[in-house]
């Protein structure tokens, strides 16, 4: 890993290993995209006939997918949702999903360069964490599963972030956003707990941001009925988080969901509102692409 300190940040890179697996793969002169995954992509299992094409290829897509995780959870959040999908196709990977592999190399290709920025704002160390959490809704088409996108930033840092399948099949895209809530504030009591002990300090109640309406206001009212009974002990539980002002749930637009990014294969519009927090790149308005 690289790292390079100035006088108001540090930032961290693994240009090295991304030029190592463009080696491996001898993509050192691809052409770049603007996207990880292709945008909009729904990959599914293998047929046995993308199955046999791939495995004509001779490739260890476990290896180089493996290298693509590293680099996800360690310096590239902009990687992770893709890098958590095509993972899922360890077991019996196809020729499709292959294709999508070497989609996220040729994004690194063009981005290798970007470097994870860690610029403290000048706020009191008490100031609270700050969660962006969101969902996609049913749209596994095999299994029908949601997937949920988190990001922490305290100080106007990234210092965790997340994208997973979840668990259960929910019946609405609130549910669906009420369980990536649920996970943020979960992971939050020990981020916190940890950042409080070493800075010997009670921080602020954590901002959760989230763009669904519906789901902010069963966290203010939330009434049980033989349709919403399966929701009522996690809504309670974050109403009661919410009223022992542990957290605070803040409703924004979704053009301003850095999350989203973190849940799908997004557009490039998407993704550049991850990278202009977490690279603190800047892009002028009129860019275009997908």
């Amino acid at each position: 890993m690289d790292l390079s300190i100035e006088d108001d940040a540090i930032k961290l890179s693994q240009e090295k290993l991304i030029n190592k697996g463009l080696e491996m793969l001898g993509m050192t002169d691809c052409r770049p995209v603007n996207t990880p995954l292709l945008v909009g992509i729904q990959l599914s299992e293998a047929s046995n006939e993308e199955l046999e094409e791939f495995q004509k290829l001779g490739v260890n897509y476990r290896s180089l997918t493996g290298i693509l995780n590293y680099l996800s959870c360690r310096t590239r959040p902009d990687l992770a949702p893709g890098v958590s999908i095509l993972s899922s196709y360890y077991n019996s990977p196809g020729i499709n999903h292959w294709r999508e592999v070497q989609h996220v190399w040729k994004y690194l290709k063009g981005s290798k360069e970007l470097r994870l920025t860690l610029r403290p704002s000048k706020t009191n160390n008490r100031e609270g964490l700050e969660y962006y959490t969101d969902a996609t809704w049913a749209d596994d088409l095999s299994t029908r599963l949601s997937r949920s996108g988190s990001i922490c930033f305290w100080k106007n840092c990234p210092i965790a972030w997340n994208s997973k399948k979840q668990k259960n099949i929910t019946l609405s895209s609130t549910e669906a956003e009420m369980n990536a809530l649920a996970d943020g504030a979960q992971e939050n009591q020990w981020i916190k707990f940890a950042a409080e002990e070493l800075w010997n300090e009670k921080f602020k109640p954590t901002t959760f941001k989230i763009d669904n309406q519906g789901l902010a206001e069963k966290i203010k009212h939330f009434g049980s009925n033989s349709k919403t009974k399966h929701l009522d002990i996690k809504a309670k539980w974050l109403r009661y988080l919410n009223k022992k002002n542990e957290i605070v749930v803040q409703l924004i637009p979704s053009e301003d969901m850095i999350a989203d990014s973190l849940t799908k294969a997004s557009s490039s519009k998407s993704l550049r509102r991850l990278q202009e927090r977490c690279f603190l790149v800047h892009f002028s308005s009129s860019s275009g692409g997908c």
